[in-house]
């Protein structure tokens, strides 16, 4: 079974093939570590929502990988 990082990865790669999964860790921040800018942070929010079937609350702003990852977290186990 795929744990979150690693869907995420997977989502990361199919959506923008330029970034280099292989060093993604969930410390790794999204904006300085990955160079994802406003328009990759909604794609890959997009994406991610159709994947875990959840929605994001508005006004949520993941700094890292991990904080997507333990929100996606919350979100599945609500459910």
């Amino acid at each position: 079974m795929d744990t979150t990082l690693e869907k995420l990865k997977g989502l990361l790669k199919n959506s923008m093939p330029d970034t280099d999964t292989d060093q993604i860790t969930r410390e790794s921040f999204l904006l300085s570590d990955l160079g994802l800018d406003s328009l990759n942070m909604m794609l890959l929010a997009i994406v991610a929502e159709d994947e875990f079937n959840i929605r994001f609350e508005t006004g949520f702003n993941p700094e890292t990988v991990g904080d997507l990852c333990d929100y996606i977290e919350k979100a599945e186990a609500k459910r």
